[in-house]
């Protein structure tokens, strides 16, 4: 299992229910429009719903496009978003809300170079489903945090493609 960068014992942000038809899962994300955009990295199939039950949820399998581009959420807002995307993505966590602060309590008595290793373990010994979620939203925050923001264009600057000024 790839191991995250680091694993705080409690991220900041709102808890949030993985919406799917595979084990539970839960995460934290500051934003509707986080949670939703991370959930949507994974799969539209997939939706959000905060774990209190108070405000909204994101689309399940149909509404995602709309659902994102009614928000300006698109390739480079992900980008301009993209540490708090990461880290929405590595605070998954397999298991039910109920359980979600026990697990934060274990990882808070772990140094943080061990919280990785240890949400690894546990996520494997309680996945059911061949859909390994998890992983795949850790997999995910490592490329989210590896991309770069596209330099801006000045009128005038060298064109690589034809050796000389833009035209």
């Amino acid at each position: 299992m790839t191991t995250a960068p680091t694993t705080p014992a409690a991220p900041p942000g709102r808890l949030w229910i993985l919406m799917n038809p595979s084990d539970p899962y839960t995460f934290r994300a500051p934003t509707l429009e986080v949670a939703g955009a991370a959930v949507a990295m994974l799969s539209t199939s997939f939706g959000a719903r905060p774990a209190d039950g108070q405000g909204e949820e994101t689309p399940v399998l149909f509404g995602w496009e709309e659902w994102l581009a009614a928000r300006g959420i698109d390739r480079a807002w992900m980008v301009a978003h993209r540490e708090d995307l990461a880290a929405a993505l590595d605070s998954f966590l397999i298991g039910a809300p109920e359980e979600r602060e026990e697990v934060e309590r274990q990882l808070a008595l772990l140094p943080e170079d061990q919280r990785a290793a240890w949400r690894d373990e546990r996520h494997e010994r309680l996945r059911s489903s061949v859909d390994d979620i998890g992983e795949e939203a850790y997999e995910t925050a490592r490329r989210l945090r590896q991309l770069q923001p596209a330099p801006e264009k000045t009128i005038g600057a060298a064109d690589e493609t034809h050796g000389g000024p833009a035209r």
